[in-house]
Formats: structure tokens, sequence, C-alpha cells
């Protein structure tokens, strides 16, 4: 397994290659857990520029087997781009811990 600057340093790469967005979490607000499974737990939030609730997923674990299905998942949704029949994802945002 891989240390965890590893994992920073690929989910990093993956935004600068445009895989996917960053958004600050200070901009999160009125978070509620909504669920949990086996990779992690599911939050409900409003974000400050969308007038509407969205959904935040933390993870469990952090390591490299991990960020590669994270990074693998969303270069698909990347390609396929917007579907009626497929979650929209806008982006990540750092770790809830702060």
């Amino acid at each position: 397994m891989q240390d965890s600057n590893e994992c920073i340093k690929r989910i990093e790469e993956a935004i600068d290659n445009e895989y996917f967005k960053h958004y600050e979490y200070k901009h999160f607000s009125n978070i509620q857990e909504i669920g949990s499974g086996s990779s992690g737990k599911m939050y409900r939030a409003e974000w400050k520029n969308f007038h509407s609730y969205l959904a935040l997923k933390s993870f469990y674990r952090f390591d490299n087997v991990i960020v590669k299905e994270i990074v693998h998942e969303f270069k698909l949704k990347r390609d396929i781009g917007s579907h009626d029949n497929i979650i929209q994802f806008y982006g990540i945002t750092t770790s809830m811990l702060e």
C-alpha cells in the first residue's frame, strides 16, 4: 500500500488533468448524515452557489486502491457526460475533518 502522500498526489493529478473539480469544504453548510455503506458515509449538504441540496461522500479509508477506484469512476462519469439516469457529479472537496 502506498502512503497518503502518494494518494494525494494522484488526486491532485486528476484535478490538474480536469477529471474533476475541487471545491472548498468551508462553502458547504447544513451538513447531515443520510446513510453509510461499506466504503464510507453519505451526507446531505447545501453549497453556497447552489440553491438545492447536494450529496457528499466520505471514505472510511483512503489508500491507493480507493484512489484508483475513485479516479476510474470519475473518468467514466466524465466520458459519459450528462444523462438522466446518472447522478450528476460536480467534484471533490477536502477532508470533512477541517
